[in-house]
């Protein structure tokens, strides 16, 4: 058990250390009294939620993967990896700077915080404004091409019947034209759009892992925010025009 939680050890503010705490801050799990949460909160590059002490919610610590009747309370700064105190005493981790579990979590949590924050502030916006564009791009392309054939058609009429093959030729390259770079803009989209959904469940899975200040998915989460920084390139359609010559 962690030694500020024992029996034999009262309860008190992780900031004065002086008085017993009456607020917790669930996502930086310090214990408050009354006269510090403003002190606390005034730290504006955190997200912080300050509750009742008695309301708080309990953090667990994670069970050890190598002693099945032992939690980690501790963490191993060179293995970056949390212990139980079997673990330290054992030797293996001899040498190695060990802190508290849950004062490394509220380490990550912030890291955790930071990378939501600008997920959803940031990178999903402007992938979702791209999947826009992209569709923006298409329809142009469509009206492009419709444009493309209607004058297509109108210098066919006007042309002798002689040429009727050339104008069907042309008609046909169009489309095949057409088809070319709707698919590069459906692959651009389906590309965009899987890394979208991509982006969703990064999300969720870290609304997740900081709502049930779930120690054990925390570690090893991995960032991901650097390879969604660098966005593609959006496609741009090249306009052409096709003219008839009589032959």
């Amino acid at each position: 058990m962690h030694p500020r939680r024992s029996a034999q050890h009262v309860l008190l503010c992780d900031l004065c250390t002086t008085v017993s705490p009456q607020r917790h801050c669930e996502l930086c799990h310090v214990d408050l009294c009354t006269n510090c949460v403003g002190t606390h909160i005034s730290d504006s590059s955190r997200r912080h939620n300050v509750v009742p002490y008695k309301h708080r919610k309990s953090t667990s610590y994670p069970k050890c993967p190598k002693h099945a009747d032992k939690h980690c309370e501790l963490y191993c700064e060179e293995c970056s990896i949390p212990v139980c105190s079997t673990c330290v005493s054992s030797g293996k981790h001899k040498g190695h700077n060990i802190s508290d579990v849950l004062k490394t979590f509220s380490f990550k949590s912030h890291g955790l915080q930071n990378d939501l924050k600008e997920l959803e502030s940031r990178i999903y916006p402007r992938y979702e404004e791209m999947a826009s564009d992209v569709q923006t791009e298409k329809d142009k392309l469509q009206t492009n091409y419709e444009e493309l054939t209607t004058a297509t058609d109108q210098q066919g009429e006007v042309l002798h019947q002689e040429i009727t093959a050339i104008v069907n030729q042309q008609k046909f390259n169009i489309e095949e034209m057409k088809n070319k770079h709707l698919a590069v803009l459906n692959k651009h989209k389906d590309e965009i759009t899987q890394s979208i959904k991509e982006l969703k469940r990064i999300i969720q899975d870290l609304k997740k892992i900081l709502h049930n200040n779930d120690v054990s998915l925390a570690f090893t989460y991995k960032s991901k925010n650097a390879e969604f920084r660098k966005l593609p390139s959006t496609v741009r359609i090249l306009h052409y025009q096709v003219f008839l010559h009589p032959q």
